[in-house]
């Protein structure tokens, strides 16, 4: 039987997969946020065990004024902020094609508020998601058959909310100081809800599908 390792943000991501997997074959795995990604104990003692591969499930953010709230999107390549690019298993991503579509991504250290920041970046790198994990992760599981699908929830036309100071150091989301960033601005912290409430049920409901496609 093929093992698949998936790996998803903690938090309502984690609790939205596993909502959608109750029946599902894999072994679901919360990671921390961000570069700690790769210190999560847990993803630490899996790898151990040699999975035949890893699926990375969440939420991203669009950087294109046209992104739609709620699309999927399979991850071809991911790359960091100083352009050092890293491909994704292409017979795997090759699975969900045309369904949903390809993208390039790039992780950010840092959550991005500013939708002008959100489209600079797409129009310098070329690229169209953004996610904290992605390169973190590929590096730690290199030489590993690996896929990534996401959910849009948020486009690349709208600010959101400043997260920065809501991160502590191990990836943590801090209750505090995220309701200070929301009410700092309610309206845009509106469309950061309505936007991952949206984009989460989205991950419920793909989940199933995603791991049957790839364990089949």
């Amino acid at each position: 039987m093929t093992s698949c390792l998936i790996l998803v943000p903690q938090g309502a991501e984690y609790q939205a997969v596993q909502r959608g997997l109750q029946a599902s074959k894999g072994s679901i795995i919360p990671i921390r946020a961000g570069a700690a990604a790769v210190t999560t104990p847990a993803l630490i003692s899996a790898l151990e065990e040699s999975p035949d591969m890893v699926l990375i499930l969440g939420v991203c953010g669009g950087l294109r004024p046209d992104d739609r709230v709620g699309e999927v999107v399979v991850y071809t390549t991911c790359q960091d902020e100083a352009g050092q690019t890293y491909s994704l298993d292409q017979t795997l991503s090759a699975k969900f094609a045309p369904a949903w579509r390809r993208v390039k991504g790039i992780t950010t250290a840092r959550p991005l508020s500013q939708a002008q920041e959100k489209q600079s970046l797409a129009v310098r790198w070329g690229v169209e998601v953004v996610d904290m994990e992605g390169v973190p992760l590929l590096k730690a599981l290199a030489g590993m058959p690996v896929v990534m699908v996401r959910v849009i929830s948020d486009g690349g036309d709208r600010d959101l909310p400043d997260l920065s100071p809501a991160f502590d150091s191990q990836g943590n989301l801090c209750p505090g100081p995220l309701a200070i960033a929301m009410l700092r601005n309610p309206l845009a912290a509106a469309h950061l809800i309505q936007g991952s409430l949206k984009a989460l049920k989205v991950l419920t409901r793909i989940a199933p599908e995603i791991v049957q496609q790839l364990t089949r």
